[in-house]
């Protein structure tokens, strides 16, 4: 009988044995998730800086080409009256 109480203990410390390994195979996916998640999240936030300095430029962009075209409009406006003056030398 005590050979059969050592194989149904080995069979039992094999169990407990893979219920180690099972454990171990968690906790490594785990930290492996939990890294990963923290390199995700700092990259997000990299991209949400990224994303906030590019508004910031376009904004910017937006008063220049506002700007810009106040100035186009102004110049063509001389533009014409210089040719309008041109124009009325010529009928003399």
């Amino acid at each position: 009988m005590s050979e059969k109480g050592t194989q149904l203990e080995l069979t039992g410390l094999e169990r407990f044995s893979h219920l180690e390994d099972k454990i171990f195979r968690v906790v490594e996916a785990f930290k492996a998730i939990r890294k990963e998640n923290e390199t995700l999240l700092t990259e997000n936030q990299k991209l949400k800086s990224e994303n906030e300095a590019l508004h910031h430029k376009e904004a910017s962009h937006d008063q220049n080409l506002v700007q810009l075209q106040k100035e186009r409009e102004a110049l063509r406006e001389r533009v014409e009256k210089a040719l309008s003056l041109l124009a009325t030398l010529e009928v003399r």
